[in-house]
């Protein structure tokens, strides 16, 4: 690929272990130093494997586990915990919603790696 070095790819790959896997070309485009314009050269080359990606089970999993999750982090995951303890287990992953701290943006890029179970 164009402009993509050994660190740069290392980068790219550790972004893309950390949430559970990527389902978006797009999410490349976050990677840490990784400038917009050298994304945009390698954008058309990038396939998405599969739509495997790690989920969360939000009625299981402890704060700890969701806010090791780079598109949680600790109020959303304490948020999630705490809406669980008073409402009980969620019924749809859309029930997140529910919560007010979270915006539709953010909802929409953690979604894929949520589930209930």
């Amino acid at each position: 690929m164009p402009r993509i070095g050994g660190k740069l790819s290392q980068r790219i790959i550790a972004f893309c272990n950390k949430p559970g896997g990527f389902y978006s070309v797009d999410q490349v485009g976050e990677t840490y130093l990784l400038p917009d314009s050298t994304f945009q050269k390698i954008k058309p080359r990038l396939i998405i494997g599969g739509s495997h990606v790690k989920q969360i089970n939000i009625n299981a999993a402890s704060i700890d586990e969701m806010k090791a999750h780079p598109y949680l982090g600790y109020n959303l995951a304490n948020a999630i915990f705490q809406y669980r303890q008073q409402h009980g287990n969620f019924n749809s992953v859309e029930e997140v919603k529910k919560i007010m701290l979270i915006a539709e943006n953010a909802f929409n890029k953690v979604a894929p790696y949520l589930a209930v179970k």
